[in-house]
């Protein structure tokens, strides 16, 4: 097996994790055997821009996660509902109005078609 693949799916890992790529790339590197320049490239040709992996993992299971509820209604509503369940007792009428139109925009639902649930949601 190419070494390189265990070492960029520990570096996948690290960085996921929030490791600095700086500190993480010379002890992945030395764990297997692997110059460090060399480990470099390969994880910029796979990851593009090390700096930003993170973010971007977290923008691309977002979008997995919105295309997900697009497809089912049910499953939209049910996030759309344990999201305003979250939301801080402590708003403001006007602020959770807000941000109850926001979650709805969110998560593509229509928040009248949910306005009994929100509103047992809010006598808890």
């Amino acid at each position: 097996m190419d070494p390189f693949v265990s070492a960029l799916e520990e570096l996948a890992e690290a960085l996921t994790a929030g490791e600095d790529p700086e500190q993480a790339l010379p002890d992945i590197a030395g764990e297997h055997d692997l110059p460090v320049q060399a480990l470099r490239n390969r994880a910029l040709r796979a990851f593009g821009p090390l700096e930003t992996y993170k973010q971007r993992q977290a923008e691309l299971k977002k979008e997995r996660d919105q295309t997900a509820r697009r497809r089912d209604p049910v499953f939209a509503g049910a996030s759309f509902l344990a999201a305003v369940a979250s939301l801080s007792p402590k708003l403001s009428v006007d602020e959770r109005q807000a941000e109850i139109g926001r979650l709805a925009e969110e998560y593509d639902v229509d928040p009248a078609a949910h306005k009994e649930a929100i509103e047992r949601l809010r006598k808890r």
